[in-house]
């Protein structure tokens, strides 16, 4: 995957509040959805080195910012959304005074944003990236995902985690928190994506390698900047 690509990632105010309700900072008071913390939680926040990867777990990502995430057109991204490679995890209504009223946005998980590159390996995701306004999406002319999710076979966590089909079998057969097939055969089990990567997350165990995505660019009422030399994802695998 190449060496990291150090970033500042930018911590929105709304993300803040994410952080105090999944109990990364403490609850001081204020609006719920806009928190007080104490600042000397948010300097040791801004200082630990898995700070993209707690925003990916955490922070939850309108389309814009989802696009942007993956660092592709917003067209190329609800194609994405159309062909069933990833899904909304929550919604949030926003009220436009003064465009039209109350709208539902969805809201998707950093953390399958991140992955979708690693999990979608037959994607030029350098040309899908650098793709000019107005060209056509290539990902336009591809139908939907039959399973309405993604699934991966033993040998897809091998190739995502960078060890031998041995390791894998053994991640299985050791530990009873690893996810329970979704479909397949007894000869090609298919894993959800979303229940490996829970589970990992749930543990702190990720069977997938390093992949650095491009710096957050969120704008928010107020927000805290933090440094971190890390990216979003380490290998902490069922060993």
């Amino acid at each position: 995957m190449g060496e990291p690509r150090r970033f500042r990632p930018r911590v929105t105010a709304s993300a803040i509040g994410h952080l105090v309700r999944a109990g990364v900072l403490t609850y001081l008071g204020s609006e719920p959805a806009y928190p007080d913390v104490h600042p000397d939680q948010v300097a040791a926040l801004a200082r630990r080195r898995d700070l993209p990867a707690l925003l990916d777990r955490h922070v939850p990502l309108g389309p814009d910012q989802a696009a942007h995430r993956l660092g592709v057109r917003r067209t190329d991204f609800d194609q994405a959304v159309r062909l069933g490679w990833i899904t909304p995890t929550t919604t949030v209504d926003i009220d436009y005074k003064h465009h039209g009223g109350r709208t539902t946005v969805p809201l998707y998980s950093g953390q399958d944003i991140a992955l979708l590159p690693l999990t979608r390996p037959s994607v030029d995701w350098h040309v899908l990236r650098t793709l000019t306004p107005g060209r056509r999406s290539p990902l336009a002319a591809l139908p939907p995902d039959p399973h309405g999710e993604t699934r991966l076979l033993l040998a897809g966590i091998t190739r995502i985690a960078g060890v031998g089909r041995a390791a894998v079998v053994n991640w299985r057969r050791r530990h009873p928190d690893f996810p329970a097939p979704a479909g397949g055969s007894d000869v090609h089990l298919e894993f959800a994506l979303g229940d490996v990567a829970r589970g990992s997350s749930a543990t702190t165990r990720s069977p997938f390698p390093p992949a650095c995505p491009p710096p957050r660019s969120l704008s928010a009422r107020r927000s805290a900047r933090g440094r971190s030399s890390a990216c979003a994802w380490t290998i902490r695998c069922w060993s």
